[in-house]
């Protein structure tokens, strides 16, 4: 059931001596490459773009070539490139490689191929490799799970979740940043959540997933500050229903103008035959933590990139590798099954139908037959639910 050693709530929050950032001028990198520095880390940084005028380069070492980046001797890699500029071949090829933290997506959009040999590339291979869903890390979610471990019974009905923000203001940066179709890009992190939650409750992936998957979803078109940047439409708002097994799902993501900024999840369920409700925002600068409409300790500014480190670190020294690649961590066999349910709640999305999935293995081996050309359909407001 929840595993009583992954408390990320207390005084061991260790970091690594030294880690090297592919991609550390973008929006993810530069967050990692920020903690690092004010947290006096050796730094390295392989990143072609021009740096940040804001940056102080002789706090840390440039590296020029690509492939000399991939042999650098630091203590994690944290690899916030898209998927195809990764080279996580040149990390597994090494005798003893680094701790490894990857971005999402898993893989372009359209590809599980790549993401099931990522999986069996790193099961052939001594590497660790975890990829980046803050949430996962952060000490919130282990007090979550800390809660839940107290009943001794416990059963979660419904899960609401939402992360939103404007990612179509021409004057923020970031939005110049090309994205691929909301239901891999952001979705996928609440899609992360829930699985990774009730896969603690229920004890696995298969457990929650042999239940059977149901969802149905609605898209709204992504309109960019630049968008000759874009050869096709993505997806740019989502809102969906999903059943795994018996617990509702409620989600809704949103990168359109004007999107308020939020990463909520509220948790309702029974323990020990008395209603609950757990009401969470990771959002930075706002986070917030509240069990049955009562506040709990909380540091709203607790920065989610130092705890990804943190406990990334923690998870590294406490665990061997065969209980971190094979158990539930945000390893590339659970990010595979992440991504599987973002394809399904994309095509969902394109067709304005319902989708079912009947179990783990079906979902591992699912095709969402990707097709860029096919056009988001415009949000009709309904979510309909033809086995309800």
């Amino acid at each position: 059931m929840i595993d009583p050693n992954r408390s990320s709530f207390g005084p061991d929050r260790p970091l690594p001596r030294s880690i090297a950032i592919a991609g550390a001028w973008g929006y993810i990198g530069r967050k990692f490459l920020d903690v690092a520095l004010s947290r006096g880390l050796t730094v390295f940084v392989f990143d072609p773009g021009p740096a940040p005028d804001d940056i102080d380069l002789g706090r840390l070492t440039r590296i020029d070539h690509e492939a000399d980046f991939y042999r650098v001797d630091a203590d994690l890699v944290h690899l916030a490139v898209h998927p195809e500029h990764r080279r996580l071949d040149l990390l597994l090829d090494r005798e003893r490689p680094p701790l490894i933290l990857n971005e999402k997506p898993m893989a372009e959009p359209g590809r599980p191929e790549h993401c099931r040999r990522v999986v069996e590339d790193v099961a052939a291979s001594p590497a660790v490799v975890l990829y980046d869903f803050p949430e996962l890390f952060d000490p919130l979610s282990a007090r979550i799970l800390e809660y839940l471990g107290r009943f001794r019974e416990v059963r979660i009905d419904e899960v609401v979740l939402q992360r939103s923000k404007d990612r179509e203001d021409p004057a923020i940066p970031r939005n110049a940043k090309r994205m691929v179709s909301i239901q891999y890009q952001e979705s996928v992190h609440c899609l992360a959540f829930v699985l990774y939650l009730l896969a603690a409750v229920q004890g696995g992936t298969d457990r929650v997933l042999n239940g059977g998957v149901r969802l149905v979803g609605r898209a709204e078109r992504y309109s960019p500050p630049n968008p000759e940047a874009y050869p096709h439409a993505v997806d740019g708002r989502c809102r969906y229903r999903m059943f795994l097994g018996g617990v509702r799902v409620e989600g809704s993501t949103n990168f359109k103008r004007h999107a308020e900024w939020a990463k909520r999840r509220l948790i309702r369920g029974v323990g020990d035959g008395e209603p609950f409700e757990i009401d969470v925002s990771f959002l930075e600068g706002k986070k917030d933590f509240r069990i049955n409409g009562r506040d709990q300790p909380c540091d709203p500014a607790a920065s989610s990139y130092q705890h990804v480190l943190e406990t990334a670190t923690r998870w590294s020294r406490q665990f061997d590798r065969s209980q971190l690649m094979g158990g539930l961590f945000p390893n590339p066999a659970f990010t595979l099954l992440t991504y599987q349910l973002s394809a399904a709640l994309w095509r969902s999305c394109r067709e304005r139908e319902a989708i079912a999935i009947e179990s783990a293995d079906r979902l591992r081996s699912w095709d969402a037959g990707f097709d860029p050309d096919l056009a988001p359909l415009a949000d009709d407001g309904e979510l309909d639910e033809p086995w309800v």
